[in-house]
């Protein structure tokens, strides 16, 4: 929820769009795809607070074996993604969590025009 919240308070009018279109590709494609799609520069804001979520230590401890986090670096973050691919309940967990906070993002970006 305060994740979908500090993605949504920065509204622009492309943001409802691209939450919507971000959804849609995790949905469709899974996790690597949806944070590749993010990768371009116009949405590296919502990548960047989805990364911060998954660096949460209540969240990371749940997906992450030692003690490393979600880096910045696309190259890092695909390496610990892979790492949370082991598991597939990780990475159902992992997939839910981010589609939740997309919706929820996208309800308070509508809410917000």
């Amino acid at each position: 929820m305060q994740c979908a919240q500090k993605i949504a308070v920065k509204s622009d009018r492309n943001l409802a769009n691209h939450l919507r279109k971000a959804l849609g590709v995790l949905q469709e494609d899974g996790v690597y795809a949806m944070f590749l799609w993010l990768e371009d520069k116009e949405k590296k804001r919502v990548r960047k607070e989805l990364t911060d979520m998954l660096n949460r230590p209540e969240i990371r401890e749940c997906l992450l074996e030692d003690s490393s986090s979600f880096p910045d670096s696309f190259k890092e973050f695909c390496e610990r993604l892979r790492d949370v691919a082991r598991d597939i309940y990780k990475l159902l967990f992992m997939k839910r969590l981010i589609e939740r906070t997309l919706i929820y993002s996208l309800y308070h970006a509508k809410a917000g025009e």
